[in-house]
């Protein structure tokens, strides 16, 4: 017989079995706890990514700017050749006195003044040469005088001669004073001619119609060999020397037509001549420009010459097409969908338009509208108008 009664199973001796579920479902509580603290600490980190990082196939070509093209042109183009440089005369003439030693009695002229060929200009004191001229045609008349004695004696010699009652000795005496007489006549003559001349030296008069520019003598004073009296300028003509590149020379010659520019005036002219050397110091060349009588310039003032050259063929583009990247010209050609920038050397500029000297050929199309906003590489699309 057993001294302890058989453990009877009931409902209470089976409680513990609660507690053992619950010991393997708190780790699972914390495990939860655990991953939640992590989503929101992941959520607390500065350099978490907002958003979930681009994809490949997300990305998207820049949009494209419309532009409108134009294709590059040959074509003859008027060449203007630009100078400058002073209005001078055509003919600058310097009368001056051949006679010295007189006094000027008359002034007939002031600067400004246009004159007629063979007018007087300047009147010298003629008293001297007047007297001098009286003087030699005296002696002129007294040779002729001897001359005449001299031949009258001659010819009683020759008849005398004949007869034989004159020796041959006077013959011969005769026939010499005859032509010493003929001498003198001719040394009179040539007296009178110099003083004439003299005469006429104490009359300055225009050698070509003309201006005055310059009065260089006023009544009274006395005059000197050669002294300057006054400077006329021919037909009253005047050019500008204009001042041209050396390499520019070439396509200038006679006849082209001028534009002048006196400030805002514009005066049509014409080239007369090139001149044949170049100045060494500055390169430079003068191109004589014929003015206009009625040019209203003067002699002195400075002035500005557009010659139109020759035609030569040349590419050219729209001026709007140019623009100008780091100092530089240049155009956007046009190379499937895209642009590339193309350096340029810019010639003249005429009428809206530019010559591209290098840089550019003949067919390649650039772009002439919207070329301000682009750069080098950019994707293109043409505009309706253009397409």
């Amino acid at each position: 017989m057993l001294d302890h009664p058989a453990p009877q199973f009931t409902a209470s001796s089976r409680a513990p079995a609660p507690s053992r579920r619950r010991a393997w479902v708190w780790p699972l509580v914390v495990l939860a706890l655990l991953a939640a603290g992590g989503v929101a600490a992941w959520q607390l980190l500065p350099n978490r990514p907002t958003t979930a990082p681009p994809t490949a196939a997300s990305a998207e070509p820049p949009p494209a700017l419309a532009v409108a093209v134009v294709t590059a042109q040959s074509r003859p183009l008027a060449r203007a050749v630009l100078g400058d440089g002073s209005v001078v005369a055509w003919q600058e003439l310097v009368l001056g006195a051949e006679a010295g030693g007189l006094r000027v009695a008359e002034v007939a002229v002031e600067e400004g003044d246009h004159v007629r060929q063979g007018q007087v200009l300047v009147r010298l004191e003629d008293s001297v040469p007047a007297a001098q001229l009286a003087q030699a045609e005296a002696g002129l008349a007294e040779a002729e005088a001897a001359l005449s004695i001299a031949r009258a004696d001659l010819n009683r010699a020759v008849e005398l001669s004949r007869s034989q009652n004159t020796p041959r000795q006077v013959l011969e005496q005769r026939q010499s004073a005859a032509r010493q007489a003929e001498a003198r006549i001719a040394s009179a003559r040539a007296a009178r001619d110099e003083a004439r001349a003299r005469l006429s030296q104490t009359r300055i008069e225009a050698p070509y119609d003309g201006v005055v520019l310059r009065r260089n003598v006023l009544p009274g004073a006395v005059t000197g060999v050669g002294q300057e009296m006054v400077r006329l300028l021919r037909d009253g003509r005047l050019e500008l020397d204009a001042r041209v590149p050396e390499l520019d020379l070439g396509a200038v010659a006679p006849g082209q037509p001028v534009k002048v520019w006196h400030g805002t005036r514009e005066i049509a002219a014409t080239v007369r001549a090139v001149a044949p050397n170049v100045t060494p110091d500055n390169r430079l060349g003068t191109v004589h420009v014929a003015l206009p009588a009625d040019s209203g310039l003067r002699p002195g003032m400075f002035a500005r010459a557009e010659i139109h050259a020759e035609a030569s063929p040349g590419i050219v583009v729209p001026q709007e097409a140019v623009v100008f990247r780091d100092g530089a010209a240049g155009a956007f050609v046009l190379e499937g969908q895209q642009v590339r920038l193309r350096r340029l050397t810019t010639g003249t500029r005429r009428d809206g338009m530019v010559e591209v000297l290098d840089g550019l050929a003949a067919g390649e199309r650039v772009v002439r509208t919207g070329a301000g906003f682009l750069a080098d590489g950019d994707h293109v699309r043409l505009a309706p108008a253009a397409e």
